[in-house]
C-alpha cells in the first residue's frame, strides 16, 4: 500500500481464505456447486474474447475460471490477495500442464496490475469485500487497465433497489439457497448479509459510469448480478452505454 490511509483488502471479511484448510473446502464447494464451462462460455461471448486476446482476473480464488479459459485466449493475469489460494491455483495449472495463466498476489487496490492494457477483466464475487468508497477506487483501477473497447465482466451480490421488505427478500434467498445446496450454504448466505460489504444496484452502477464504463448488459438471479460493461472514450461522463436487460428480477 502506498498511502497510511489505504483499505487492507488483505484482511478478509467473513471467511479467511488464508486458511488451507477453508481453500480446500472452498475448492470442493466450487467443484460442486458452478458450472465453470458454462460461467466461461458466457465470459468469452460476454467480452468478445478471441485467441489474441489477453485478460485479467480479479479475486481468482482457487483458479478454476482462469485455467479453464486459458485455451481460449492468448494469457491470462490471475490475482488473488490470499497467498494460499494462488498457492492452490498454482498446484492446479501444473497438474493440467496449463502454461498461461500467470499467477499474481494482488487485489482491487494493490499488488499486481498488467504491464499493458488488457481487452478484458472478469471479477465473480470478490468485490463485495470491498466497502463502498473502495468500490468506487476498484472500478477507477480496472477501466484503467482495460483499453478502449475492452470489456469487464462482473459478477456479484448486488442488492436490488426495487425491493420494498429487505427482510422477506433475505429470507426468501437463504430460503432458496438453503433448498437447493443445505444449510451450510445457507448459513453462510445469512453471514454475507450481515457481515460483508454487498451494496444496492443503483449505487454499484453509479460507480459504474463516473469511471467510464458503460454498461452494456445486466442480468440478475435472486440477489446475484451479471454486469458487462464496456470502456468508453472518456472516462466520468455517466453515460449507460445502451445497457440492454435480460430478465432482470
Amino acid at each position: 500500500m502506498n498511502n497510511p490511509w489505504q483499505y487492507d483488502e488483505t484482511i478478509q471479511v467473513g471467511t479467511d481464505y488464508r486458511d488451507e484448510d477453508e481453500v480446500r473446502a472452498y475448492d470442493r464447494r466450487m467443484q460442486t456447486l458452478r458450472d465453470v464451462g458454462g460461467e466461461v462460455k458466457d465470459i468469452q461471448r460476454a467480452l468478445l474474447l478471441s485467441s489474441d486476446s489477453t485478460v485479467w482476473e480479479i479475486g481468482t480464488g482457487t483458479g478454476e475460471c482462469a485455467l479453464a479459459l486459458a485455451p481460449a485466449v492468448r494469457h491470462v493475469y490471475a490475482s488473488d490477495v490470499s497467498p494460499a489460494m494462488l498457492e492452490y491455483a498454482r498446484r492446479k495449472a501444473e497438474q493440467r500442464g496449463v502454461s498461461s495463466v500467470t499467477f499474481e498476489k494482488g487485489g482491487f487496490l494493490s499488488g499486481f496490475r498488467p504491464g499493458h492494457a488488457v481487452d478484458g477483466i472478469i471479477t465473480q464475487l470478490a468485490l463485495h469485500h470491498l466497502p463502498d468508497f473502495w468500490k468506487s477506487r476498484a472500478f477507477d483501477v480496472m477501466t484503467g487497465s482495460l483499453r478502449p473497447g475492452g470489456r469487464l465482466y462482473l459478477r456479484d451480490v448486488v442488492f436490488p433497489s426495487t425491493t420494498d421488505d429487505y427482510d422477506a427478500f433475505f429470507k426468501t434467498v437463504v430460503d432458496g439457497v438453503r433448498s437447493q445446496a443445505g444449510d451450510e450454504m445457507a448459513q453462510r448466505t445469512t453471514q454475507h448479509i450481515k457481515t460483508e460489504f454487498s451494496t444496492l444496484d443503483w449505487i454499484l452502477e453509479g460507480m459504474m459510469t463516473r469511471s467510464g464504463l458503460g454498461i452494456v448488459e445486466k442480468s440478475s438471479t435472486g440477489f446475484v448480478s451479471v454486469y458487462v460493461c464496456e470502456r468508453i472514450a472518456k472516462r466520468g461522463n455517466g453515460r449507460n452505454g445502451g445497457m440492454r436487460d435480460r430478465g432482470i428480477g
